[in-house]
């Protein structure tokens, strides 16, 4: 492992579905780490997970592996990474208050251009261990990490590829699109978006940059966000650049 996200970053990658029946006792358990980067080969390609029940009851988890994609507004597409790694054990059997280790290895190809980036679910499977004991209970939680795999010297780059006058919702504003041409994932923190040039420039930031703000732009990838200006023209091109810290 060579660096983990910014832990304020990881808001919205852990998912739970809970299903509750009368007199039903919670089951639950946590998985660690939620987000890492690793290397394509060799020690740097191994990333050890942690899997503990901190429910009353045993459980059982499966880990798989999912490559990701994220479109230019935002939605994730994930599809089995089986190929890609070795996971052992893909599936643990917990008792009450006791953790297991998982050791999760890249088999991909190991001279990569640019990041890869994949997610590493943990899912609670449908066995009630305790279902002699006349007690109904169906709860299942999913955790869905970030992994990525990563060339040593990757870095981001960002950059604004367009920005069109646009409405949304009856608002006027700006539609950016922005271009991440780096070989490494970009998480935007503080994005500042200038149009125009010389003294009729105008900077946005804070909350009119909201919607850029905390989002993650994949190596190579795209994203289109709104940006609201009530002096813009709805169709009118206008010049622009994007700065942000880069997390």
């Amino acid at each position: 492992m060579r660096e983990k996200d910014s832990p304020r970053k990881l808001f919205g990658l852990c998912m739970a579905a809970l299903l509750f029946f009368s007199g039903a006792q919670a089951w639950a358990f946590s998985f660690a780490p939620m987000s890492t980067t690793i290397g394509s080969s060799g020690a740097e390609a191994v990333m050890t997970y942690t899997v503990f029940n901190d429910s009353d009851r045993k459980i059982a988890v499966s880990i798989k592996a999912m490559n990701r994609s994220i479109d230019a507004q935002g939605g994730e597409t994930t599809t089995p990474a089986n190929s890609s790694f070795l996971i052992f054990p893909s599936r643990v059997v917990l008792n009450p208050m006791t953790s297991q280790t998982v050791k999760v290895q890249y088999r991909g190809p190991g001279a990569l251009q640019s990041e890869a980036a994949y997610r590493i679910v943990a899912e609670q499977l449908p066995i009630d261990f305790a279902k002699s004991d006349g007690s109904s209970v169906s709860i299942l939680l999913t955790y869905v990490a970030a992994l990525y795999v990563s060339p040593r010297d990757a870095l981001a780059d960002v950059v604004l590829i367009s920005a069109v006058g646009a409405e949304k919702e009856n608002q006027r504003g700006i539609m950016i699109t922005l271009k991440n041409k780096g070989t490494r994932h970009a998480m935007i923190a503080n994005p500042v978006v200038r149009i125009g040039q010389g003294l009729a420039a105008r900077e946005f930031s804070g909350e009119t940059t909201s919607a850029i703000n905390g989002q993650n732009i994949l190596a190579g990838g795209e994203r289109v966000f709104f940006m609201p200006w009530e002096a813009a023209t709805t169709g009118s091109v206008y010049e622009g650049t994007f700065r942000a810290e880069i997390e």
